[in-house]
């Protein structure tokens, strides 16, 4: 069969002269591509075999590249077979590091993962696992302080397994947003709810191969096709990103003292978002949450997650007692500052950015909510964004899908291009060139989308480059191709289909 492919392949390559996808792909670059991970231990977390390729295939495969120590524990299993040993082996986990999960405490203690990758909330089983990695977190989070791990979530079922078939898009495209009504077995609409901000979500580039509009060469294609007995639908997952809702671990919660009026307040500080809420008694007039410290915490931000269940808004007063509340000239400042807020629905949060105080009491006093309020979490960060082990990059977009090579007719004229940037704040210069020729050369504006002009350039390469930081990059090609080239594309594609 391979060599009946290769041979149609060859035969279909000689309709054409022009560039085609059997050649070798052009160099194009990212910063975060360049970076290793040496000594940098990740894990993760899955139910059971081929989910971790659902959760974090492209991930696996950076990560193996770039040297980290990778492990996976499973849920549900117990042995190895041999499909899920080949499938592993092709995305680089060791054998000796393939885990089965009976204590799962005692594993994240033991291992003290450095990045974790879990399956989130959209599967009764997934749900399961999700939640009791976040309630067991949330005790080693309060129980060791020391221990703050980077976590990335994902909605497995419903952004690969259940995607749509677009593999063989002329260009590969990015995840889409899952549709409730629309996308299979998405039954709840967690989707700009509680943590899940589709704007906020984590977005990482894919390994080179597994760029390539054709599956043959592709590792991560590879991998799922070992899974022989799964018939995962492979055009579903491969993406030209790969997703991720981002859970801190640095909440300065975790260290205080909380009480309420009533209710169980440590519901704010268990780690977990979705589930059990705070909910003060419906006759406690003062509906006030306390939190106190030993010794006063920075904070430069707060949010407030409300019960994902209540459809209306409700009104919270913050009174923060400060400590060592001294201004940028010298000048002591009052040491209680007060906030009235409002609280959105659907457990979207309420954030709150101050100026950087440090903390010893807090109260959080419920002045207006509906009969289904709820505070299911209460996060206060010392820094806007937190320390990680995964470096800061940029990465180009068209419209709103990644791109690396991008194919366009001759006749469209413009590109709208986009730029996703990854604990990023300095502004970003894009450029294109053509021949040693600049057609473009700005300064990206986040609010803003920019309009390259490609006249009569047949290709252009773009670089995308952080304004004195030339060490966060990224470069990508446009070309322009004939009608013969698209319909050789789709034959190679619809060869690459029918063979696997």
């Amino acid at each position: 069969m391979e060599k009946n492919f290769k041979s149609e392949i060859e035969t279909s390559l000689e309709m054409c002269d022009e560039f085609t996808y059997a050649e070798e792909l052009e160099t194009v670059g990212n910063s975060f591509f360049d970076r290793l991970y040496f000594g940098t231990r990740i894990l993760i977390l899955a139910e059971k075999f081929g989910d971790e390729i659902l959760i974090a295939g492209n991930m696996l495969l950076n990560m193996a590249a770039a040297k980290a120590e990778i492990f996976i524990a499973y849920s549900n299993e117990k042995t190895l077979t041999t499909e899920s040993k080949n499938a592993l082996k092709i995305l680089g986990v060791p054998t000796e590091q393939i885990i089965f999960v009976q204590d799962l405490k005692q594993l994240l203690l033991e291992l003290r993962a450095n990045i974790i990758f879990c399956v989130d909330y959209d599967s009764e089983s997934h749900s399961n696992l999700s939640a009791t990695f976040e309630k067991i977190l949330g005790e080693i989070l309060i129980e060791n302080p020391s221990y703050r791990p980077e976590v990335y979530k994902k909605l497995a079922n419903a952004t690969a397994l259940n995607a749509p078939p677009d593999f063989y898009a002329p260009n590969l495209l990015s995840v889409k947003r899952p549709k409730f009504g629309a996308t299979d077995n998405y039954n709840l609409d967690l989707i700009d709810c509680a943590n899940y901000n589709w704007a906020e979500r984590v977005r990482f580039p894919v390994p080179e191969y597994c760029r390539v509009p054709l599956l043959k060469k592709n590792p991560l294609a590879a991998a799922i096709f070992a899974y022989k007995s799964k018939k995962f639908p492979v055009l579903r997952i491969l993406n030209s990103d790969e997703i991720f809702f981002e859970r801190r671990t640095d909440n300065q919660i975790f260290t205080a003292k909380v009480s309420a009026t009533s209710g169980n307040a440590e519901k704010i500080c268990d780690f977990k978002i979705l589930g059990e809420c705070w909910q003060p008694n419906f006759d406690d007039a003062k509906k006030i949450l306390r939190l106190e410290w030993a010794d006063a915490v920075q904070v430069r931000q707060i949010k407030i997650y409300g019960n994902i269940f209540d459809d209306v808004t409700a009104k919270i007063k913050i009174r923060l007692e400060l400590e060592n509340c001294i201004d940028n000239a010298g000048f002591s400042l009052d040491n209680i500052q007060v906030f009235e807020k409002i609280l959105p629905s659907h457990g979207c949060p309420l954030i709150l950015d101050t100026d950087k105080i440090f903390v010893r009491r807090a109260e959080f006093q419920i002045e207006n909510c509906g009969a289904e309020f709820g505070i299911s979490e209460i996060e206060m960060f010392a820094n806007a964004e937190p320390l990680r082990k995964i470096a800061p990059f940029i990465k180009l977009a068209i419209g709103k899908n990644f791109f690396y090579r991008y194919d366009i007719p001759y006749e469209q004229e413009k590109i709208p291009l986009n730029l996703y940037k990854f604990h990023v704040d300095a502004p970003v210069k894009i450029t294109a060139a053509c021949n040693d020729e600049n057609i473009l050369n700005e300064i990206f504006d986040d609010d803003n989308e920019i309009i390259l002009n490609l006249g009569g350039t047949k290709e252009v390469i773009l670089t995308a480059e952080v304004v004195g930081n030339p060490g966060i990059y990224d470069t990508a090609i446009i070309r322009r191709v004939g009608d013969l080239a698209q319909i050789q594309l789709k034959i190679l594609q619809w060869l690459d289909k029918i063979s696997g």
